[in-house]
């Protein structure tokens, strides 16, 4: 077998990233970047315990245009490589 191992990650889907987050929130963001759905699942923590669900819902819509914008970015990053 002469050839280079495939050295690119796969591409996400944007879909898939978007109805993850929307129906997870920031767990759902763990798809698309994992170091932000750590950030927003504390933020969340902190938010639902201080008994702010309003901004709650205003995270959860942030993490779904997040995780678009991070997929997005991530799929760029890919498609410059090949």
């Amino acid at each position: 077998m002469h050839g280079q191992p495939p050295s690119h990650l796969p591409l996400k889907s944007v879909a898939g990233a978007l109805l993850f987050s929307a129906l997870l929130g920031p767990v759902g963001l763990l798809y698309a970047s994992f170091w932000g759905g750590l950030f927003m699942i504390a933020v969340e923590i902190f938010i639902m315990t201080s008994h702010l669900y309003f901004i709650a819902f205003l995270i959860w819509m942030i993490c779904c245009i997040w995780s678009v914008g991070a997929v997005e970015t991530h799929n760029k990053k890919i498609c410059q490589e090949k």
